[in-house]
């Protein structure tokens, strides 16, 4: 008996491991880790450019919580890129903040509208006061179309 429960145990925790490193691929599903760039590479590359088409390794931040047809995810050094995906045509799991991405695209520096930041705050359930305190124009870095989208 005591052998079935560690058996049983062992299946188990070994389960779990393989979900955790499970690699997800939204969009372009021919797409490899293949030319990726470290964000402070895309940050170098964004100084001296107006855009780069890249294959960039980040964090997410936050993902829409209405569809997950849009996310952030971590630049470094205080600085985040909005990603959102190329003709509305695939969304990434509402659940998927904390993981590692590596997200394939145009990236650019834009200014978003003010209708645009509060549309993006009320997709991210953010309270109303926060979303009444955008007034102003914001520039950001992003891939608005990204093409591909590897989570694991």
């Amino acid at each position: 008996m005591k052998k079935i429960s560690y058996f049983i145990l062992f299946i188990l925790l070994a389960s779990c491991s393989n979900q955790n490193t499970e690699l997800q691929i939204f969009g372009n599903q021919e797409m490899t880790e293949e030319g990726k760039i470290t964000t402070k590479e895309l940050l170098q590359t964004l100084s001296t450019e107006d855009s780069a088409f890249v294959k960039v390794e980040a964090v997410i931040n936050s993902i829409c919580q209405k569809k997950g047809c849009w996310m952030y995810v971590d630049l470094g050094e205080e600085n985040e890129m909005l990603v959102r995906f190329k003709d509305y045509g695939f969304f990434v799991p509402m659940q998927a903040s904390g993981k590692t991405a590596v997200i394939e695209g145009l990236a650019k520096v834009e200014t978003l509208s003010v209708e645009w930041l509060k549309h993006l705050k009320e997709d991210a359930n953010a309270p109303q006061e926060e979303i009444d305190a955008i007034t102003e124009p914001e520039t950001i870095y992003s891939i608005s179309e990204a093409t591909g989208v590897m989570i694991y």
